[in-house]
């Protein structure tokens, strides 16, 4: 479990863990990446109180990290056979979580990872969004992460070996990095086969500013291209299809269009123009997908964008 800044719900994720009823030893290995506000008091208050508390073993960095670096330290910590991940503002609702996804993968060699279906919560709107069912067999499994990742973080449940060897893979990589999770997921398709729970076991909350859904451009600009090149090398290195990418080139472009396109100020909106995919589109993007997700409304989105439209009508909007 790593934390930064989730005072208001680190309790509610360390319950959900501490809850898990299994057969075996579980130890909760806790990062906090020497969060801003009262984060810290609120774990040691849980250690102090709570029964189970023995289970945890946390790390109150002396110095802020950055969310890869957090993520391999506390990684490194974890002394069991598997890993799961629980960020500190999500939540597992499900106490046989564990024992299901460890008695599949012990059953089963063949599966280096388990993970299962899930909600949203919209913090902002305060209410819970359906989720579609997502899951693919093993021989697409590759194909549907590069178009766009199907698992959630605090859903999984992986073999130590497994992601270590990632880890490594990953290291000269994770060094620029900000988004970690698609990257593991894809080395995991690579290497093994992935299991999938049909079964909702956890709540993934969406907030405002977080790395997924960044409201400053600067931030969403970074983990929107990030996004892509851990994509593009993952591409590289196992020398696959470059048309595979066709989605993910097309949906950054759209997300730079839009936001461009909602940017109150001409700086901004330069800045996710100038960002566009281009080279890459031509390059490598399939023309039936490029059609398909480029629609007329997205290029009447870049054209107003370009003019300054988009940017006149949210100054208006805010008069």
């Amino acid at each position: 479990m790593i934390t930064y800044g989730h005072e208001a719900f680190i309790e509610q994720a360390i319950l959900g863990v501490l809850e898990q009823q299994a057969d075996f030893d579980i130890e909760l290995v806790i990062s906090n990446d020497r969060s801003p506000d009262s984060s810290d008091m609120v774990i040691n208050e849980i250690i102090k109180t709570h029964p189970s508390s023995h289970r945890i073993r946390y790390t109150n960095q002396t110095k802020n990290l950055g969310v890869i670096p957090n993520l391999l330290y506390a990684i490194s910590q974890c002394e069991g056979d598997y890993i799961a991940m629980c960020e500190g503002d999500d939540y597992w609702i499900d106490k046989d979580k564990l024992a299901k996804q460890v008695g599949i993968l012990d059953q089963h060699e063949e599966y280096g990872l388990s993970y299962t279906h899930f909600k949203f919560f919209d913090q902002v709107k305060q209410q819970f969004v359906d989720v579609p069912e997502r899951h693919f067999n093993d021989a697409r499994s590759v194909e549907q992460m590069l178009i766009s990742k199907f698992i959630e973080f605090p859903t999984i449940v992986i073999r130590k070996e497994l992601l270590l060897r990632i880890v490594e893979i990953l290291g000269p990589e994770f060094k620029k990095a900000m988004i970690g999770d698609t990257r593991i997921f894809l080395e995991a398709s690579q290497l093994s086969k992935l299991h999938y729970l049909d079964h909702v076991t956890t709540v993934y909350r969406v907030l405002p500013g977080s790395a997924s859904h960044a409201t400053n451009i600067d931030k969403y600009i970074f983990a929107l291209l990030d996004s892509y090149r851990g994509r593009k090398e993952f591409v590289k290195r196992y020398d696959l299809k470059r048309s595979w990418l066709s989605h993910a080139i097309c949906n950054t472009n759209r997300g730079l269009i839009n936001k461009a396109f909602t940017a109150s100020r001409y700086t901004e909106m330069l800045k996710c123009l100038r960002n566009m995919l281009v080279s890459d589109t031509i390059k490598y993007c399939n023309t039936k997908v490029f059609f398909k997700k480029m629609t007329l409304k997205v290029f009447v989105k870049l054209i107003l964008a370009m003019i300054g439209l988009g940017v006149l009508r949210q100054k208006m909007k805010k008069q």
